[in-house]
């Protein structure tokens, strides 16, 4: 993923983190106008490179995730 596409995602996850308090992948997918496996992928890159503080929920057939909020190196990107 470019690094303008993951600040992108960022700042939306932030702003649904801010009224939410949490973002998963619906919400990501909604705002960003991108598919849910492609916000999936999103997360998994952020938690992957420190990016999003991101809370794995097992379910009978797979995971979900949910973003609490971004990391200090998060917000850091965002501010480049």
């Amino acid at each position: 993923m470019e690094q303008e596409e993951m600040k992108r995602l960022l700042k939306i996850t932030l702003e649904i983190v801010e009224k939410k308090n949490e973002a998963d992948v619906t919400d990501i997918y909604k705002a960003a106008g991108i598919t849910a496996v492609e916000a999936n992928a999103f997360i998994v890159l952020a938690e992957e490179k420190d990016l999003a503080e991101v809370v794995e929920i097992d379910m009978c057939c797979g995971a979900d995730y949910i973003i609490k909020g971004l990391t200090e190196k998060g917000l850091e990107l965002l501010k480049e």
